[in-house]
């Protein structure tokens, strides 16, 4: 058995959750995604409510793929993630969301999700220009307004951030 410091508090998660409930954001709103899909290769954003995913929409963005071959364009951001930006991402292309940023770090492979017509999640670490060393996770989600084109992408990312000695 593992010996646990003095002065630690157990909590089981079963008091926290329950059963069964997934606490990743980013595979909570792949399971999502999957239910809208049904028969279609790609859901459509008309099927994107809201409300039906309240605890992620603020962490979620939506990225529109230009008809022209041009960088994706941010066309919704949510409050949480809108507030690791530094700036208004909105109206903008995905290459001017900075690099150190939460939102630049999840829209980094973009170009894979594209090509490769697939969900795809990423994890790992960056440092925001203060230094601080962030801990996140991303999904990138393809959408389709015809069902089989991707004409945008649903993401999402979250983060922790970590103190270093």
């Amino acid at each position: 058995m593992e010996k646990v410091p003095a002065g630690t508090e157990r909590t089981e998660v079963s008091e926290e959750l329950p059963q069964g409930l997934e606490r990743r954001l980013v595979l909570r709103l792949l399971a999502h995604w999957r239910s809208l899909c049904e028969e279609k290769k790609f859901p459509s954003f008309a099927d994107v409510v809201p409300d039906e995913i309240p605890d992620i929409w603020p962490f979620s963005f939506v990225l529109e793929v230009l008809d022209d071959h041009q960088e994706p364009v941010f066309r919704a951001v949510g409050d949480e993630l809108a507030a690791f930006a530094r700036v208004s991402l909105t109206g903008r292309y995905v290459a001017d969301a900075p690099a150190d940023t939460l939102p630049g770090v999840a829209i980094a492979y973009v170009d894979e999700v594209l090509a490769k017509a697939v969900p795809i999640s990423r994890g790992g670490e960056f440092h925001k220009v203060d230094g601080t060393k962030v801990l996140y996770r991303s999904i990138l989600l393809p959408m389709s307004d015809d069902g089989e084109t991707i004409s945008g992408i649903l993401g999402a990312a979250n983060c922790r951030e970590i103190e270093e000695d």
